[in-house]
């Protein structure tokens, strides 16, 4: 009996002195601020066009369709359209110290879906976490894609910030910035870009085994003047087997990417100037791709690729006048040919891959748009005019260089938007 008793107080003493161990160590304290917007928008095209999303993402005018009798472009029509998916919600975290470092999250959402099929459910944007030390940061999740430089974003009204012109992609990465002083950093990225992937087969990225890799340079006090390169690489492996899993490939095609930037802000007025030239930018929501080399073709009918190269340009001016703000977006997109002589690759729609290019028809692309927003406390109006043109090819040549171009084709949108921020 005496050597129960003695289990029991060694028991409740062991018990008592871990319970007052764990109340002098105070528990992780973090700190939740949630943000969002509820916003409500009308919009009226003039042209059927490239778009996703019941047309809220937007990009240029399809290619013409004329009517065989009367000789009209059946695409040009006015169509109208009402949407409130774009709202979001986030939530902010910070919390304990880890190893040295200041942690901090972000958890974003919205309801544009991933695709049109799934338009109105709600997607992630965001889901990243960052460690932060004197002069270095990790961020390890999904946010966006290095190309896409924050304080670069144009402020449109529309969704999508210029997009196709400005990049549109977020990836799950991990980034690595070292800050050598307080207006000079550089940074290193790996990534792979989740539901913002290249056109052609949805695996190609994984099978290559090899994340796309960024580095870049900045300069400025990322306030009122920043400027900055990057550069970037990526793998793509189509294709494990060349014929019906009887024969193995292991055929892989690789693409580079250079974007280059700077941002101007004296007082109340902003200026951002942006430029990307590169392969197969498709992952960016470019035009472009990629597709088979021509004559390639071996014993095994297996096949080598060659990318298609594009170039986007873009520029946003803006003026804040006390609760207004105008500004003016203008964008140019070029497709500049493929490296070596090339051959489309169409869609499988049995296998379900998609074509491995995106509108390599097109010959460029150009978009205005010049807008005014009023803002009150929450609240905001905002209105935007974007004129978008198309000019597709007719001809090309072995290297798909446009040598002859159809008329342009021209989209006029008018788009209202009434935002609740909180």
């Amino acid at each position: 009996m005496r050597i129960y008793l003695k289990l029991f107080l060694l028991a409740f003493t062991l018990s008592t002195a871990l319970n007052a161990l764990a109340q002098e160590q105070p528990k992780p304290k973090f700190e939740l601020k949630p943000y969002g917007f509820v916003a409500y928008e009308v919009y009226m095209d003039t042209y059927k066009s490239v778009d996703s999303r019941d047309g809220e993402s937007y990009s240029y005018p399809s290619y013409p369709k004329f009517d065989k009798i009367s000789g009209n472009d059946a695409n040009k029509r006015t169509m109208l359209e009402m949407a409130a998916f774009t709202a979001r919600l986030g939530l902010k975290i910070t919390g304990p110290d880890f190893f040295g470092a200041k942690t901090s999250g972000l958890l974003e959402m919205d309801a544009m879906g991933t695709k049109q099929d799934y338009v109105q459910l709600f997607s992630l944007r965001h889901a990243m976490f960052k460690l932060n030390w004197e002069k270095s940061e990790l961020l390890l999740g999904q946010t966006w894609h290095p190309v896409i430089v924050t304080e670069m974003i144009p402020n449109t009204v529309s969704f999508g910030a210029g997009a196709p012109f400005h990049a549109l992609n977020r990836s799950a990465q991990v980034r690595f910035t070292y800050n050598f002083s307080p207006i000079f950093r550089i940074l290193g990225a790996a990534s792979i870009h989740g539901s913002h992937r290249s056109t052609g087969p949805y695996d190609a990225q994984r099978y290559s085994g090899k994340p796309d890799v960024h580095v870049q340079l900045s300069v400025g006090n990322r306030k009122e003047f920043l400027a900055g390169f990057s550069a970037g690489y990526k793998w793509l492996t189509p294709r494990l087997y060349v014929d019906k899993d009887t024969i193995g490939t292991t055929e892989t095609i690789g693409s580079y990417d250079l974007h280059a930037f700077i941002m101007i802000k004296p007082a109340s007025t902003s200026v951002k100037l942006e430029a990307v030239y590169g392969q197969n930018l498709t992952y960016l929501s470019m035009i472009g791709g990629y597709g088979k080399k021509t004559g390639s073709e071996n014993l095994t009918d297996d096949f080598s690729y060659t990318n298609l190269k594009t170039l986007s340009v873009w520029g946003d001016i803006q003026q804040d006048i006390d609760k207004w703000t105008i500004g003016i977006f203008a964008g140019y997109q070029k497709l500049m040919g493929a490296d070596e002589n090339y051959t489309p690759i169409k869609a499988d729609k049995a296998a379900g891959i998609g074509d491995y290019f995106r509108d390599d028809n097109l010959s460029y692309i150009i978009r205005v748009s010049p807008r005014v927003v009023y803002k009150a406390d929450a609240l905001s109006i905002g209105l935007e005019y974007v004129l978008t043109k198309a000019v597709y090819g007719s001809a090309w040549d072995a290297k798909h260089n446009v040598t002859e171009t159809m008329d342009p084709v021209s989209n006029n949108r008018i788009l209202v938007r009434v935002g609740y921020s909180f």
